[in-house]
């Protein structure tokens, strides 16, 4: 936690909305909500956490990843400001999550009557089945954008609204590829969660890839820590997606990428993972808690993106408002304007 922030942009000149930055890949949502508030008349700006240094910092994922955004930003940051100091000139604040490093912030702000938002940019364990934590995830800020109608239903309807993903909206959009034989391997055991899984796990996926003679890519959540014994792509998840005929995963965001790009997805659960987003298919997907049984998905061919995308879009739908007609970006920017009048 920290109580001094710094401004990626220069600081709005009258007074604005905050919109907070954790990591480099929150940049280009939040610009995006920049720009649209901006578009209505109102005054926002990018911040960044300033987390006071330790010796021991540098291995700790969240701090790397707060100066990485700075390097990333291609931006100057302003001087360092104290929360007390910038909520005299903040109309609202906008967050990525509220358990975090901008906890203090959100506790703050709403001690001051500044309204707060946060913006869910994935799937989420919002009830710690599976975390060992007690985030209370989402639960301190006024009001959450959620991915779709599922997580707002969780939430609460009446402080939770439903505003998609650009991402996976445009995914879902985009003419579907002519699917692979090569399975892309995503290993997400991130931030302590099931972590120890993670050999087994791998170990499991890669013997039923050879078994079934299936080439395979690996990639690595940016957060994962620790070395694994499998040679790691250094190509983006979204470029190899683009090219794989399976997706194997544990619960993560990419499943739903896989699925609105067509690819065929294996949710493998050998660990016992207890959050349900994954644990109904609803006919989109299959889910498979052995190699044996993933071994059985992949020695089917992948199917035509297209027959993916069918049987998948009622799993999406609940899951992820893929309307068309607005940007995610300009539904939040909608709610804050009301907000903040």
């Amino acid at each position: 936690m920290t109580d001094r922030y710094a401004w990626l942009d220069p600081a709005p000149a009258e007074r604005g909305v905050m919109l907070v930055a954790q990591a480099g890949y929150h940049l280009p949502e939040l610009d995006r909500l920049r720009v649209a508030l901006t578009a209505r008349g109102i005054a926002a700006g990018v911040a960044v956490p300033v987390v006071p240094w330790k010796p021991l910092h540098r291995f700790r994922p969240t701090v790397r990843r707060l100066a990485d955004t700075v390097a990333q930003s291609g931006r100057t940051p302003t001087e360092p400001a104290s929360i007390d100091d910038l909520l005299d000139r903040t109309a609202a604040v906008v967050v990525m999550n509220d358990w975090g490093v901008p906890r203090t912030l959100v506790e703050r702000a709403r001690a001051a009557s500044v309204p707060t938002f946060a913006w869910v940019e994935g799937v989420q364990d919002y009830d710690d089945v599976d975390t060992g934590l007690e985030r209370r995830a989402y639960r301190r800020v006024d009001h959450v954008f959620t991915l779709g109608e599922a997580s707002r239903q969780l939430l609460g309807t009446d402080r939770a609204t439903a505003i998609g993903s650009e991402r996976i909206s445009r995914l879902w959009q985009a003419p579907a590829g002519a699917p692979s034989n090569t399975v892309l391997v995503n290993s997400n055991f991130t931030y302590g969660v099931r972590t120890d899984a993670r050999r087994d796990w791998l170990d499991g996926v890669v013997a039923a890839c050879e078994s079934e003679q299936r080439p395979w890519v690996l990639s690595r959540h940016v957060a994962e820590r620790g070395r694994v014994s499998y040679p790691v792509s250094d190509r983006p998840v979204d470029e190899l997606l683009a090219s794989a005929g399976h997706l194997v995963s544990r619960f993560s965001t990419v499943a739903l990428d896989a699925l609105a790009s067509g690819v065929e997805l294996a949710y493998h659960n050998p660990h016992g993972e207890q959050e349900p987003t994954f644990s109904e298919s609803m006919g989109a997907f299959s889910i498979t808690r052995s190699s044996e049984e993933l071994r059985a998905v992949l020695h089917e061919p992948p199917r035509a993106r297209d027959d993916v995308r069918a049987s998948a879009e009622a799993f999406l739908r609940h899951h992820v408002l893929l309307d068309s007609s607005t940007t995610p970006a300009e539904r939040a920017a909608a709610i804050v304007a009301d907000a903040v009048g």
